[in-house]
């Protein structure tokens, strides 16, 4: 959880320094299973999440038995993606499942296991925008107007603030059963929630309206989101290829599933554990 803004200041100031070595970081972040990959999920009310790796990406915000994975179901750029789905009605009755994936610096869990930024990726104003492939099944069942949203995270003194990307608010259409690649820049129109209020923005309101808000004028960015649901009702999709850029540096995700281990390194590994055994035997002897 972030306790401290000023620290996210220092924090954000020396990364910015850091990132600007370089022009451009492309990332493959892999499933925690092999092949089919993943799919993670939450029957229950609250929000709870599940670290990928050490990659700092989580599933999270799962709850209402949305689902989130990285698997093989809608393979982008490679042989997997981060698949999505909310069901039509979800236990309890209701249609309030979500699930996300976000980029988290840091990021601590809460009581319920849901993650939350605890770093800073450099300043607001250093911001230039973000984009990401995404997918959207003709058998989802919620409007026809929604589909994975993409989210910048930002810390303020008021609180943490999210500024979301939507199809419906740039006038854009919403294809199904193909993958679509959206780059947010500063002419892109964005709705926000958190600190700055809910739905503020949206029609008429682009990044750059937000970056020149007095509201976010000592913003950080802490974080990236896309994910689906909370009252959507039935949706099933993926992600991929979520980036973004910050201080003239372009950092790219692509999601990819671990691969089956070959037979030939299930057998180092049990010749390594039967080494083990017998060193340990020795020992006691």
């Amino acid at each position: 959880m972030i306790t401290s803004f000023t620290a996210l200041r220092r924090i954000g100031t020396f990364s910015a320094g850091l990132l600007l070595c370089a022009a451009a970081q492309a990332i493959t972040v892999l499933s925690n299973n092999p092949t089919p990959g993943d799919s993670f999920t939450n029957a229950g009310p609250s929000g709870t999440g599940q670290a990928v790796g050490s990659s700092g990406w989580y599933y999270n915000n799962v709850r209402a038995s949305g689902q989130v994975g990285i698997n093989t179901t809608y393979a982008r750029s490679g042989n997997g993606s981060a698949f999505m789905t909310t069901p039509a009605v979800a236990s309890p009755g209701t249609t309030n499942g979500k699930a996300d994936i976000e980029f988290l610096p840091n990021a601590s869990a809460n009581s319920n296991g849901n993650y939350n930024p605890g770093a800073s990726l450099g300043s607001f104003s250093a911001f230039a925008g973000m984009g990401y492939d995404w997918y959207r099944d003709a058998s989802s069942t919620t409007s026809n107007v929604q589909h994975p949203s993409l989210r910048v995270l930002v810390a303020t003194t008021g609180g943490l603030t999210g500024l979301v990307f939507e199809r419906a608010y740039n006038s854009l259409p919403t294809p199904t059963n193909a993958w679509t690649t959206d780059n947010i820049s500063s002419t892109t129109n964005l709705w926000s929630f958190g600190a700055v209020g809910f739905a503020s923005g949206g029609y008429g309101v682009t990044l750059a309206d937000w970056k020149n808000d007095s509201r976010l004028k000592d913003a950080v960015v802490v974080g990236f989101s896309s994910g689906v649901g909370s009252g959507w009702g039935g949706f099933t999709g993926a992600v991929d290829n979520i980036n973004w850029t910050i201080g003239q540096v372009t950092t790219t995700s692509n999601f990819e599933v671990s691969p089956i281990p070959e037979p030939s390194t299930w057998a180092m590994m049990l010749a390594g554990l039967v080494g083990v055994g017998a060193l340990a035997r020795r020992r006691k002897v």
